[in-house]
């Protein structure tokens, strides 16, 4: 059953839809009523920020319409305010608030989201009925006015949101539509990351010959920063959109064989010391033959401990040391990677039990290998570990 307050912003809607001179009062004593009664408040709150969207007062609407989403009663209410709000936060390019809202969106919002093409006259997509298919005495095309405020640079931005929100749900194909958009409005502040998006998008769908190519795009276009830090959604710092774009070519180029573009173009996407780059650009330098040049830079990632490319990179520093019969640099590396727990510390004490078994410690590699059997089970790890231990411990003569 609607309550007083319910009907009065109805009517006071209804009233700045149809352009009347008594509507602005109307629909702030609303506004004044819903701060002072909060329950059942999440249409009202719509209902006003509908009334000030028709007034074309755009910041006390999306102050009613970020209060709707917030409560979350009831979702079709929720998708219909988060729709609102977020392209007004578009309007006015603030970006994490346009993520922020348009994240608390359904499913079924996502896809109607998703038939929208940001590249072509929004006045016929976007309709007041998407808001109020029950109320047409509230429509009166407030809503395909609001579209028209948004420029190349806000639509844009509105295709980035919706390519992280497809990324986010992990729908690839759509994904790649919504940054196809962006790259058709061209402009400048997204072109880069869109380019970007496309290529990590299509690696996980395997069509890497065509991630090359948007990689490519990537390191020739404008604009700095990843849909990740544009939209506010990073966790952490991230490196330019070109310091990545090339990465991810080299790496696209090692993996096709490509040993000398590979090395060439992670070069240069490693000159600002990204961790991600060194350590692509030192395991292709392995890759191709050359420890003596990947050994600094493994070295240079394990001054940081905290680092996501440091327990590759001790690791590494240990199989290194391995192939050099150097069994106390190989135990100090691979010590400390098992120390640390990380994923492959059986591996990296079986490597000292081979280490020590080459070099005749029959102590230390009755150790690594008895570490090795009593943190895995893995066949292959196994037998060897067994089969050296049984060796080592026959009684000599027998």
């Amino acid at each position: 059953m609607r309550t007083d307050l319910e009907l009065s912003a109805l009517a006071a809607a209804e009233l700045a839809v149809r352009r009347d001179p008594a509507a602005a009062d109307a629909v702030e004593k609303c506004r004044v009523a819903l701060a002072d009664e909060a329950p059942d408040g999440q249409r009202i709150a719509l209902l006003v920020g509908w009334g000030y969207l028709a007034l074309r007062e755009r910041t006390e609407a999306r102050e009613c319409f970020r209060a709707a989403v917030s409560y979350e009663t009831e979702p079709h209410l929720t998708d219909r305010a988060a729709l609102l709000a977020g392209l007004l936060a578009a309007r006015d390019l603030e970006a994490p608030a346009l993520a922020g809202a348009w994240y608390r969106a359904s499913a079924k919002l996502i896809a109607v989201l998703d038939q929208i093409n940001f590249t072509d006259d929004l006045t016929t997509q976007f309709t007041d009925d998407m808001i109020w298919p029950d109320h047409p005495e509230l429509r009166g095309d407030v809503l395909p006015h609001l579209v028209t405020t948004l420029d190349a640079r806000s639509r844009s931005l509105t295709a980035l949101t919706l390519y992280a929100l497809h990324h986010a749900h992990g729908d690839a194909d759509a994904a790649v539509r919504a940054a196809w958009q962006v790259v058709q409005l061209g402009h400048p502040t997204y072109l880069a990351a869109a380019w970007l998006a496309i290529a990590e998008t299509l690696i996980k769908q395997g069509d890497n010959a065509t991630a090359a190519k948007a990689c490519q795009e990537a390191l020739s276009a404008e604009g700095q920063f990843s849909a990740r830090l544009l939209l506010g959604l990073a966790e952490g710092p991230e490196a330019d959109v070109q310091t990545q774009a090339g990465t991810l070519l080299g790496i696209l180029q090692r993996d096709a064989g490509d040993l000398e573009s590979a090395l060439a173009t992670l070069t240069a996407a490693a000159h600002g010391d990204d961790p991600t780059a060194l350590l692509a650009l030192a395991q292709t330098h392995d890759l191709a033959g050359d420890p003596a040049a990947a050994q600094p830079i493994y070295a240079k990632l394990a001054e940081h401990e905290l680092s996501e490319q440091y327990q590759d990179a001790i690791f590494n520093l240990g199989l290194h040391a391995k192939e050099r019969r150097d069994l106390p640099e190989a135990t100090r590396w691979f010590r400390q990677y098992i120390e640390a727990g990380y994923a492959a510390h059986p591996l990296a004490a079986a490597h000292l039990g081979e280490l020590a078994y080459w070099v005749g410690d029959k102590q230390a590699a009755l150790h690594w290998y008895q570490y090795t059997l009593d943190h895995t089970d893995l066949p292959v790890l196994v037998e060897e570990a067994e089969q050296r231990m049984a060796e080592l411990l026959k009684p000599s003569g027998g």
